[in-house]
C-alpha cells in the first residue's frame, strides 16, 4: 500500500463524530466570551472611557466583526478542525501555518488557567478556602466532561448559557425598574455620548480593554469536524455570534451606567457588584457573583479546554507535534490524549503565573494570530482568487487588530515574541532547517 493511501486510511480511522448544530456552536462561543463578562471588567472600561462603557463595547463589536468575517470566509473554504492554524497553513504554506498554530497555542493553552484562576480567587475571597482546591475541582470537572464526549460538553454549555442568560435578564429587569422608579435617574443617552466627558482618546482606551471580552468567538471553528454541515453552519455561526454577544454586553453596561452615572470607583475591579446591589439588593448581587463564577470556572473552562484539545489533535494529525496527540478514544470519539494533556499543564500554570500575566499573554496569542489570518485572507483574495475588492474587509480587520495589538503591555510582547522564537526554532528542527514538510522524524 502506498504511503499516501496509508495516511488516508489513518485519517478515516481518526475521524471525529459530527453531532453539533448551529445553536451548539453559538453557545460554545458565547460561553467562551461569557455573556456577563462585562460584570468583571465594567469598572475598568467605564473609568478608561470616562463613563462611555456601552459605546466602547459597541465599537469593539464593530472591530471584531471584521475578524469574524475573515473567519467565516476561511471556514467556508476549509471546514476542518484547526481554526486559524489550518486557514493560514492552507493559504501561506505549512511553515507559516505552523507558526500561526504555535501562536494560537499560547492563547488557547492559557485560557483554561486564566478563567479558572479568576473563579478560584473569587471563591477563595468569599470562603477563605485556598484557591488551589477550587482550581483542581474546576479542572477535574471540565476534563471528565470533555472526555465523555462533545455532546455532553455541548449540553453543559447550553445549560450554563441559559443560566447566564437568566442572570443577565434579572439584572436588566431590576435595573430598568430601579431607573424607572428612582426620580434621580433616567434613561439617558449620556453613556453613549456625554459632551462634558467625551474624548476619542478615552473611548479608544476603553475599547482596547472592552474588545478583549470578544476574544474566544473563534472557538467554534475548532469544532468544525464535529459539526453537521460544517461549511454552511460554522461560516454563518461565526458571523452571527458577534452581534448576539454585543447585545448582551451593551445592554448590561448601559444599564449599569444609568444606575450608577459616575465612573470614579473606589475599586473598579468590583464596581459592577456594587452596582448590582444598588439595582436589586443583596440577592441580585449574589446572583451576579454566582453567574460569573459558574460562567468562568465551569462554562468557559469546558469550552476552552475542548478548543485547545482539538488544536493539539489537528497539529498531531498533521505531524507538527507527536502523533499521540491525534489519538481518538475508541468509545467516546474524543481526542482524549490532548484533553488530558491540557488538564495536566493547566494546574501548574495557575500557581506559576499571575492573573495579569495570564491575561496579557492570552491577548498576545489571540491578536497575533488574528493578524496573520488577515494577511492570509488578503493574500488569498489578491494573489489566488483575484478578487481584489474583497481584500478591503481583511485589510480593515488587520489595521484595527494591529491598533489593539500595539496597545499590549511590553511584558506580553516580550514573552509572546520569545514564544514565537521558540516555535521557529522547533519548526527548524522538525523540518531539518526548513527543507522538508513539517512532519516529525520517526
Amino acid at each position: 500500500m502506498s504511503q499516501e493511501g496509508a495516511v488516508g486510511n489513518e485519517e478515516v480511522k481518526t475521524e471525529l463524530k459530527r453531532v453539533l448544530r448551529m445553536r451548539d456552536l453559538i453557545a460554545f462561543a458565547i460561553m467562551t466570551m461569557v455573556p456577563i463578562a462585562p460584570m468583571g471588567i465594567y469598572g475598568i472600561v467605564a473609568q478608561l472611557s470616562h463613563g462611555h462603557a456601552p459605546l466602547a463595547y459597541a465599537i469593539g463589536a464593530v472591530a471584531m466583526f471584521f475578524t469574524a468575517w475573515t473567519y467565516g470566509q476561511f471556514v467556508w473554504r476549509y471546514p476542518e478542525a484547526g481554526s486559524a492554524y489550518a486557514y493560514v497553513r492552507e493559504t501561506l504554506g505549512p511553515h507559516i501555518g505552523f507558526i500561526a498554530g504555535w501562536t494560537i497555542l499560547l492563547d488557547y493553552v492559557l485560557i483554561p488557567a486564566l478563567v479558572i484562576l479568576v473563579s478560584a480567587l473569587w471563591l477563595q475571597e468569599l470562603t477563605g478556602i485556598s484557591m488551589v482546591i477550587f482550581a483542581i475541582l474546576f479542572i477535574l470537572f471540565a476534563t471528565v466532561m470533555n472526555l465523555l464526549g462533545v455532546e455532553m460538553t455541548a449540553r453543559s454549555s447550553m445549560a450554563l448559557f441559559i443560566f447566564e442568560t437568566f442572570v443577565l435578564v434579572v439584572f436588566v429587569a431590576v435595573s430598568a425598574y430601579h431607573v424607572w422608579v428612582d426620580p434621580n435617574l433616567s434613561f439617558t443617552l449620556k453613556p453613549f455620548y456625554n459632551p462634558s466627558d467625551f474624548s476619542w482618546s478615552f473611548i479608544i482606551a476603553g475599547t482596547s480593554v472592552a474588545v478583549l471580552s470578544f476574544l474566544g468567538f473563534d472557538i467554534m471553528t475548532t469544532l468544525a469536524e464535529e459539526t453537521i454541515q460544517a461549511r454552511k453552519v460554522v461560516s454563518r455561526a461565526v458571523i452571527l455570534v458577534i452581534p448576539t454577544i454585543a447585545l448582551f454586553f451593551i445592554a448590561q453596561t448601559y444599564l449599569a451606567a444609568v444606575v450608577e452615572p459616575g465612573y470614579n470607583f473606589e475599586n473598579p475591579d468590583v464596581a459592577f457588584y456594587y452596582i448590582a446591589e444598588k439595582a436589586g439588593g443583596k440577592a441580585v448581587q449574589m446572583l451576579c457573583l454566582l453567574g460569573t463564577v459558574l460562567a468562568w470556572g465551569v462554562g468557559d473552562t469546558l469550552a476552552a479546554q475542548a478548543g485547545i484539545a482539538r488544536i493539539l489533535y489537528s497539529m498531531g494529525r498533521q505531524g507538527h507535534i507527536p502523533k499521540v496527540f491525534a489519538k481518538v478514544h475508541p468509545k467516546y470519539k474524543t481526542p482524549y490524549v490532548s484533553t488530558i494533556f491540557v488538564a495536566l499543564i493547566t494546574a501548574p500554570l495557575i500557581v506559576l503565573l499571575s492573573l495579569k500575566d495570564l491575561s496579557s499573554l492570552v491577548n498576545f496569542g489571540a491578536l497575533t494570530t488574528f493578524l496573520m489570518m488577515h494577511i492570509a485572507l488578503i493574500y488569498r483574495f489578491v494573489k489566488i482568487e483575484k478578487k481584489h475588492i474583497y481584500a478591503v474587509m481583511p485589510a480593515i480587520g488587520f489595521l484595527v487588530t494591529g491598533a489593539v495589538w500595539y496597545g499590549l503591555d511590553i511584558l506580553a510582547k516580550e514573552l509572546g515574541l520569545a514564544w514565537i522564537a521558540v516555535g521557529i526554532l522547533y519548526l527548524a528542527y522538525i523540518t531539518r532547517g526548513f527543507k522538508v514538510k513539517t512532519v516529525l522524524p520517526v
